[in-house]
């Protein structure tokens, strides 16, 4: 798992591959590349996990106790946490307004998402409850947790969350694929609304943050071409900044589906409770928070001969991180066979999340994107 993955970031650090200016061609004495950066390496290991599944399905069978990207992604959030305080250490006015931008874009956007792609499941496509709830959460919140968390809060049967996680997934890699490069074609000039898009359109945790990291990687790609040097970790740090609350935002809406589905729709005894807002939440957000307060600490309230260290420590750090992305992508493509999820009877909740998705919530968070944070900078280097 660990090989294959790694094999994949080697790949897509190539010149051919991974390098941007002309600078770069001529001092690799290549005529071409597809100027990728090295975070093509994240696609490499995408289309390595893909090819696994769906043409040797017994090697993936094999290693499927390594194929946990939940697990992955969440150890690389944590991580970057630090990384993030230490970015937004120098500019703390600018970090804050994206934090308060935040909240309001996913409040904005999720009360939206959720009851139209709720009543298109409904209506046109004629689900019942049990199926359009979960399926609304995991295509309008935050994808794979939302989706479990909502079949659990309703009391639905295991199997609904399970084929709605499936296809969350299965989107992801589709949305990975696309949005990094449509953003850096036409948001270059707004790198924080594209970051903040990837973040809302995305579903899962990991590949929303690690297509960040590409759509960072590819925008100051095209800004440096153009004369303009941002600093690194702004766009990325927007869309981890999203979906951190946006998982947030997950326990307390479990709790309102929970509450009115056990008292209201199918009335029983066991109703919800308060304290299922703090089961459904995701705990590694803290580990998240825990992080960033330390860099933060580190950066801003410790001696100069201390702070001054700080960076390229969290740079160290942030290597790990890169890995862990690496292992997610490669997960997510794991787990993408395409075959047994059209076996299993999963195509009309695929029109469903198809037709949300691409008609509708897509263009949604980019509107809502530009809303809030057009006009809007990431620092310049140096």
């Amino acid at each position: 798992m660990f090989w294959i993955a790694y094999a994949s970031w080697v790949l897509g650090s190539y010149a051919n591959f991974a390098a941007v200016t002309p600078a770069e061609l001529q001092r690799f004495g290549i005529g071409w590349s597809l100027r990728l950066t090295n975070e093509g390496g994240f696609i490499f290991a995408l289309l390595a996990g893909l090819i696994i599944a769906n043409v040797f399905p017994r090697f993936a069978e094999t290693i499927k106790e390594a194929v946990r990207p939940e697990l992955y992604i969440k150890i690389a959030i944590v991580i970057l946490g630090g990384f993030f305080a230490v970015t937004a250490a120098g500019k703390l006015n600018l970090a804050t307004s994206l934090l308060l931008r935040g909240v309001a874009a996913i409040i904005e956007a999720y009360l939206i998402y959720w009851a139209v792609v709720y009543f298109v499941a409904r209506k046109w496509f004629g689900f019942n409850r049990e199926w359009a709830a979960p399926l609304a959460s995991g295509i309008s919140i935050c994808g794979v947790s939302a989706a479990i968390a909502t079949g659990a809060a309703i009391r639905a049967r295991p199997i609904v969350p399970v084929l709605v996680s499936s296809l969350v997934v299965v989107f992801a890699v589709v949305e990975v694929l696309i949005l990094p490069f449509l953003a850096q074609t036409f948001l270059w000039q707004e790198p924080l609304v594209a970051g903040a898009w990837i973040g809302l359109a995305v579903k899962t945790d990991g590949a929303a943050v690690a297509g960040g990291g590409i759509t960072e990687s590819l925008i100051l790609a095209k800004s440096a071409a153009e004369g303009v040097t941002y600093q690194p970790g702004w766009i990325l740090g927007t869309t981890a900044t999203v979906k951190v609350f946006i998982d947030i935002f997950i326990g307390i809406w479990a709790f309102v589906l929970g509450y009115i589905w056990t008292n209201h729709i199918n009335v029983t005894s066991d109703k919800a409770r308060i304290a299922e807002i703090w089961q459904r939440f995701p705990k590694f957000i803290l580990g998240f928070v825990v992080t960033f307060l330390v860099g933060l600490y580190l950066a801003l309230g410790t001696p100069a001969d201390v702070a001054s260290k700080v960076p390229a420590a969290i740079g160290e750090a942030n290597t790990f991180r890169v890995i862990f992305f690496i292992l997610t992508f490669f997960s997510i493509g794991v787990l993408s066979n395409f075959k047994k999820l059209w076996q299993e009877g999963i195509g009309k909740l695929a029109a469903v999340y198809a037709i949300s998705l691409f008609g509708f919530v897509i263009w949604v968070g980019l509107l809502i994107s530009w809303l809030f944070f057009s006009g809007i900078k990431p620092p310049l280097a140096g």
